[in-house]
């Protein structure tokens, strides 16, 4: 009897211990993992990101290790019917929630902490490839985001989905094995602007405002927000006037980029505030400004036109001038 006690303890002393042994793996490989990382050989050779990148660029990394791909596209049921192989799928609207009862507002830096480390997998070494469809916003919101928890190591894909699929590049629909990554941002306060400060630097001479939606939601003749038109002495630039091409929508030419700002009365030498009905499509110009064009002062007003046409003691102008 005592021998078989004996033997019951000894049993259960190695399953404690074994326990004890796979929790400190555990937990070992988990610190380790930035380190891990930083030992594996770069995916990019160009060292100046966040960037555009082409999908050449992209082919041969879908299954490094320090690369993680996110599917940016507006429908799940698109990435549930094929995708870039490795890439996770994360909605636009997981980046808006609502602030003092205002919609469409982005999140604090926990909240988004959470969201890269725990669902998207992303530890702070590792870069990050996203990609929606059409080259729309999306994938530049979610770079925005990034910027403004200081993760620089970003790129998004010039056409998107469309141009991988036209270039017969390899898709699937299984889904991508991940695991908890380490990530902690730092807040980048510089291209962030918030209603106050546009408030007091409505009059700023060297300031420029931009507004991204479509010349109609500028002017005032559409919208569904309490209030139609844009800020005083904001200048109208459709995001979509950036692209080109019909099925597959790439950025246009630098030279045809640059043109377009400076007749907008958008030159280097300002502090230019982008913003948008959401942050969502201001973003598409913070992106082409900043890490296309290389504008060195730019501010994204994250809560936009519905923050701003909800308060009725901001200015509000109507038509097609600023």
């Amino acid at each position: 009897m005592q021998i078989e006690n004996r033997k019951l303890k000894i049993k259960k002393t190695e399953k404690l211990a074994l326990a004890l042994l796979t929790g400190c793996i555990l937990s070992f490989s988990i610190f380790l993992l930035p380190t891990l990382l930083d030992a594996q050989p770069a995916p990019f050779k160009e060292k100046n990101f966040p960037r555009l990148i082409e999908t050449s660029e992209l082919a041969p990394l879908l299954n490094h290790a320090s690369v993680r791909i996110i599917d940016m596209r507006s429908s799940l049921s698109d990435y549930l019917k094929g995708h870039i192989p490795n890439s996770v799928y994360l909605p636009v609207e997981t980046l808006h929630v609502p602030r003092y009862g205002i919609p469409a507002q982005s999140p604090d830096r926990s909240f988004l902490e959470e969201l890269i480390r725990d669902h998207l997998g992303i530890s702070n070494p590792m870069w990050v490839v996203l990609y929606s469809e059409r080259s729309n916003p999306n994938a530049t919101f979610l770079a925005w985001t990034f910027d403004h928890l200081s993760h620089k190591k970003v790129a998004v894909v010039n056409g998107g989905w469309e141009k991988w699929v036209a270039e017969k590049l390899p898709t699937t629909q299984r889904y991508p094995s991940l695991s908890l990554g380490k990530f902690f941002g730092k807040v980048t306060p510089m291209n962030l602007a918030e209603k106050k400060w546009i408030l007091d630097h409505l009059s700023s001479k060297g300031l420029v405002i931009v507004d991204a939606r479509s010349p109609k939601q500028y002017s005032g003749e559409e919208g569904e927000e309490i209030r139609r038109g844009h800020i005083p002495g904001a200048k109208n630039l459709f995001w979509e006037t950036l692209l080109e091409g019909d099925e597959v929508r790439v950025w246009r030419k630098r030279e045809d980029l640059e043109k377009l700002f400076t007749e907008s009365g958008v030159t280097k030498d300002k502090e230019v505030i982008v913003y948008g009905r959401t942050g969502r499509d201001a973003s598409h110009l913070y992106f082409t400004l900043k890490y296309i064009l290389g504008f060195p002062n730019i501010r994204l007003y994250r809560g936009s036109w519905i923050e701003w046409s909800a308060d009725p003691n901001l200015p509000v102008k109507t038509g097609a001038d600023p």
